[in-house]
Formats: structure tokens, C-alpha cells, sequence
């Protein structure tokens, strides 16, 4: 069994070189997932000199471990932007996700990707006697807006209700985002985290560890926007962790979704099938072993045995909408896409473009950054204080295969897997939180926001920019 993404193991990768030197441009682009990647894209035939900096690798962090889905039928999340919004408002997010699933299929042909593109029928279900109105309600939604919805069952669940589309596609997530790179020409750079940002004049110094960058516009593409105070991100947006498994699976094609959570969703890849479940706040639940071992029982419910496991954290915002726009001055962002990051990624960057290029763009004033629900603030306010309680789960859980020690006056934590020994400091440099160590992926994770270090301390996912190696009489602030 491998700890990895199938995605991850079943491309052929790309290296790119870590920044250098001092560098100078009129647009950079912070994070190499889909998002930062589109925009990448978009500016490509414009006259502008453009940059991209990934914290790691580009399209390996969450682009790389989602479910590779391009689907409008989103779980509740329809339902729930009717309920904070209107039926205006979410008809105008459901175009922009068949506007999404239109660009990237047409960028596709365009473009020649291979990217093991499938036109499949969707699925969305329910197995609760409480949620079979809604359904059926959701389905009016979607017949009145031109959309053909079928009723439909399926084997692979057990399911009270279930609704079914026809125009919905599955595609390898990392392969796409290569095919996108395939005729570029600005320079990208991995291992390269910035780590803050300045206001000059009308540039924006952006620091790494070792240089400066010098930007007229600043796109902040990465999966948590750790810059940007201010925002105030803790309060408009929550994480949510997902387990997902890839096994042999001699089926047909599938694209599976439950209508409320604990979610569900499942599809094929060539000869495997793909399944995601157990999803939880990331602060509410410190057991990933218990999550992986109940996302094994599942799996083996249906005959079948995980070749790959791994997690995946998505930022969930508290109305339900994205975050894609421009933030404050020539600070743009794009965020938020409630585990439905693919579409809205590809979305964004053509937002996010058009705003550089001074073009129009239909939904830019739907996912403002600076749009306040104000219902939804006291939301935000509980999902700020659960970071309280992933806090104190860091303080009180302890893994019984790490060592805890003092090590040059600095609190660490040991691994030994039987020929090697790993030292990190034991709390996150982002808030200091105590980090946990994930037995099965094998890497140290922070139960308040998310962040994640692989064996040696090195991050690998935000919104920490700072590594957690041990270095005798070096402390990584």
C-alpha cells in the first residue's frame, strides 16, 4: 500500500529549479495548484513579465490529492447558497461551474492535454428519510435552470434517493495542470516559500527565505492565504480534512456524491476506484488512524482493498461562495472553494487574469473577497474559537511511537523508522500549536489550522511557510 495520491504515482513528474536570486516582475503568482497555474496560463500571450514561486511542488499539494471530479453537483452546497444568498445568487454560482467545466474542457482540446478526460453521468444522493425533500427540491432547482436531471440508483451505495446529470467529467487533476505549462514560458520556481509581503510605493516586496521579489501585481494562489491578517481568514473560513483510497475495482464509470456530510464520494480511475469519506473539521478530530481504518471498513464493504491511501484539506467558507478577486490594492486572491477546488481554480485564474488585463468578467462581483455576510459572522467567530480547541487536542494527545525531548533548550519531537531518526520541533510555526504525528501518511500535521510537515520537518502544506527541521542551536523563528 503506498501513502501517496495515485495521482502523485502515476504521473511522470516535473522539476522546476528554487529561486536564486533577486527578481523583479509585473505579476507574481504565489502557489503552483490549479489556481495559480490557470492564471499562469491566461496571462500567457499578454505583454506582462510574470512569475510563479511554489512553496513545494508544482501541482502536488491539494490540486494533487483531490478526487480529480469537474461537477456542478456539489454536495449541499447549492442548497446552502440558496439559504444564505437567494435563488439568484446560487443559479449565478451554478453558471459559473458549468462556465468552469466548459473552460477546462475546451482548454483540454485546445490544447491537446492528456489528461484522462471521461465524460460521466453524475450522481448525488441521499440515504436519510429527512433529506429526500430537499433533494427532490434541489432537482426543481436545477430543471429550472435548463438543466436535465434524472432519478437514478446505483450498487455501490446505499442510497433512499438519488438524482442524476448527464454533462459532468472526470480527469487526472496533476496531468492538466502540466498540459497547462506545456507552452509556457515565464519562469516558475519550487521550493520557494514567500514568507511575507510589503507595500512599496506601488510594487509589493515579497520576501523568501534568502531573496526579494519585486511586484507590481501579487496573485495569492496557495491553499491558505497566511499573509494576509487583515482578511481576517480565521473567521470567514474553516478547514476540513477528507481520507480518500484508490483500489483495484473491475467496474464501469463512476461519479458518486452524498447530499450531506459526513460526505461521500466516489469514482473511477481507469481499473480503480477512488473513494473519499469520513470528512471532519480539521480541529475537531486528532485520530487520523481511527479515519483511515474506518475509510478501510468502507472500502471493504465492496470487496475491495486500498492500493493508496492519503488525506486532503480543503478551506470551507462560511457562506459557501470562493473567494476570487481582488483583495486590497493589486493584491489579488483566490481561496475558499469548498472542496470543489478544481473547477473554481481553473475559474479563478481566468478571473484573476482578467482583473490584472483590465477585462470584464461576469462573476468577479459574485465571489468578492470583500463581501460580508453578515449572518454568517458569528459562523466565523465559532469556527475561530475551534481553533482554541485544536489547540488544546495538539496539548493533550501524545503519539506512543514519538519521543518527546529538549534538545538545545527547544521542545522536540523523535520518529524512528528502523534505520533513520527524524527531530522537528514540536509546534507549528504558524500559531504554535503542538503538531501531530500522522501514522499513517507518516507526517507531522497541526490540528488548528492545517498545516502539514513531511518526516524530516520540511512543509508541505500551509498555511506555515517555515519548515520545522531540528537544527542544533537554530530555532526556526
Amino acid at each position: 500500500m503506498k501513502n501517496i495520491s495515485i495521482w502523485k504515482d502515476t504521473v511522470e513528474t516535473r522539476v522546476y529549479p528554487k529561486l536564486d536570486s533577486d527578481k523583479s516582475v509585473d505579476v507574481l503568482i504565489v502557489g503552483g495548484g490549479i489556481t495559480g497555474v490557470s492564471a499562469l496560463y491566461h496571462l500567457r500571450n499578454s505583454n506582462l513579465n510574470v512569475m510563479l514561486v511554489e512553496q513545494n511542488r508544482v501541482g502536488f499539494s491539494v490540486t494533487g490529492s483531490s478526487t480529480g471530479k469537474l461537477n456542478y453537483l456539489q454536495n449541499d452546497l447549492l442548497d446552502k447558497i440558496r439559504k444564505n444568498f437567494s435563488d439568484k445568487v446560487a443559479s449565478k454560482y451554478l453558471q459559473s461551474q458549468k462556465t468552469a467545466i466548459e473552460m477546462v474542457t475546451d482548454i483540454i482540446s485546445k490544447e491537446k492535454i492528456d489528461c484522462d478526460l471521461e465524460k460521466v453521468s453524475a450522481n448525488l444522493y441521499t440515504n436519510k428519510d429527512i433529506e429526500i425533500e430537499k433533494l427532490k427540491d434541489l432537482k426543481l432547482f436545477l430543471e429550472d435552470n435548463n438543466i436535465s436531471v434524472f432519478e437514478d440508483n446505483s450498487d455501490l451505495v446505499h442510497s433512499k434517493y438519488m438524482i442524476k446529470v448527464e454533462d459532468t467529467y472526470l480527469f487526472h487533476p496533476i496531468k492538466f495542470v502540466y498540459g497547462l505549462l506545456k507552452k509556457n514560458d515565464f519562469p516558475i520556481y519550487e521550493n520557494t516559500s514567500v514568507q511575507k509581503i510589503e507595500e512599496e510605493n506601488d510594487y509589493y516586496i515579497c520576501y523568501t527565505d534568502q531573496y526579494k521579489i519585486k511586484a507590481k501585481w501579487v496573485v495569492l494562489a496557495s491553499h491558505y492565504p497566511y499573509f494576509v491578517l487583515p482578511f481576517l481568514f480565521p473567521i470567514k473560513a474553516s478547514l476540513e480534512k477528507s481520507y480518500l483510497s484508490a483500489s483495484k475495482y473491475g467496474g464501469k464509470s463512476v461519479s458518486l456524491i452524498s447530499y450531506s456530510n459526513p460526505f461521500i464520494s466516489i469514482r473511477n480511475y481507469k481499473d480503480y476506484l477512488i473513494y473519499l469519506s469520513n470528512s471532519h473539521s480539521v480541529d475537531s478530530s486528532v485520530n487520523d488512524f481511527h479515519h483511515f481504518n474506518e475509510l478501510s471498513k468502507k472500502i471493504g464493504d465492496l470487496d475491495l482493498e486500498a492500493e493508496y491511501l492519503w488525506s486532503n484539506i480543503d478551506v470551507m467558507t462560511n457562506d459557501g461562495l470562493p473567494y476570487i478577486g481582488r483583495m486590497k490594492g493589486n493584491i489579488l486572491i483566490g481561496t475558499g472553494y469548498n472542496t470543489w477546488g478544481l473547477a473554481n481554480g481553473v475559474l479563478a485564474g481566468s478571473i484573476l487574469s482578467d482583473v490584472i488585463l483590465n477585462r470584464k468578467n461576469s462573476f468577479l462581483e459574485l465571489f468578492s473577497p470583500t463581501r460580508m455576510n453578515a449572518s454568517k459572522i458569528a459562523g466565523g467567530i465559532v469556527d475561530g474559537i475551534k481553533s482554541i480547541n485544536g489547540y488544546i487536542n495538539g496539548l493533550l494527545k501524545k503519539s506512543s511511537n514519538i519521543r518527546y525531548e529538549v534538545r538545545d533548550g527547544k521542545s522536540v519531537m523523535i520518529y524512528y523508522d528502523g534505520k533513520k531518526e527524524y527531530v522537528v520541533y514540536q509546534n507549528c510555526p504558524h500559531f504554535g500549536c503542538k503538531l501531530l504525528f500522522n501514522e499513517v501518511e507518516k507526517t507531522w500535521d497541526c490540528p488548528c489550522h492545517g498545516s502539514r510537515f513531511d518526516l524530516s520537518g520540511k512543509c508541505i502544506s500551509g498555511p506555515s511557510n517555515k519548515d520545522i527541521t531540528f537544527i542544533d542551536g537554530k530555532d526556526f523563528n
